[in-house]
């Protein structure tokens, strides 16, 4: 009884970790409209809105740039290609980029990287929440990418079987397990 309890605690701490860690890259990135977690495959999935649709030279200039620098950080730490996704989805008035990328040696500098990225490239279009952390100290900050480094080596390690979601409405993050909205994890910052 007491492997059972031990298994079960592991998998709600792996949970309870990444739902964490969704607060935590959203609250410290304000650029990213959802974060998702799937568990197949251990996938981050970040989300970033473009408050104009993407023209094609755009669009093919960031994909290749976005993989071109993931790429050469991967190699350069890990000595290997990570798996890389990168989607838009054009609407009148917006456009939805998705990049997808393994956890499994993703890290925080490389979140980071990819967020300084997306700001130069995407530029004014990029739609970020107006938040505080631009007057955050620089202690702040080290803290926060400490702990999501943290949580990103954690979830590597852990079971999890929970498709998360994290997004943010009205100055709040919310995290909701995707397989069933009835049993919902509803966060508040």
């Amino acid at each position: 009884m007491a492997g059972r309890a031990g298994e079960s605690r592991t998998v709600d701490d792996g949970t309870a970790n990444s739902v964490s860690l969704l607060i935590s890259i959203l609250v410290r990135y304000p650029e990213i409209a959802t974060v998702k977690f799937v568990p197949e495959g251990k996938v981050l999935k970040f989300t970033f809105m473009g408050s104009r649709p993407v023209s094609e030279d755009v669009w093919m200039a960031f994909q290749d740039g976005l993989r071109e620098r993931v790429q050469a950080y991967a190699a350069l730490v890990h000595g290997m290609s990570p798996t890389l996704q990168v989607e838009r989805r054009d609407y009148a008035e917006v456009s939805l980029i998705e990049i997808s990328r393994d956890a499994s040696t993703l890290t925080q500098e490389e979140i980071s990287l990819i967020i300084e990225y997306a700001r130069a490239e995407l530029g004014s279009s990029l739609i970020t929440e107006d938040l505080a952390a631009e007057d955050a100290f620089d202690e702040d900050l080290v803290f926060q990418d400490e702990m999501i480094e943290n949580m990103l080596e954690d979830l590597k390690e852990t079971i999890q079987h929970r498709n998360l979601i994290g997004f943010r409405e009205d100055g709040r993050v919310l995290v909701f397990n995707k397989q069933n909205e009835k049993q919902s994890e509803r966060t508040r910052t």
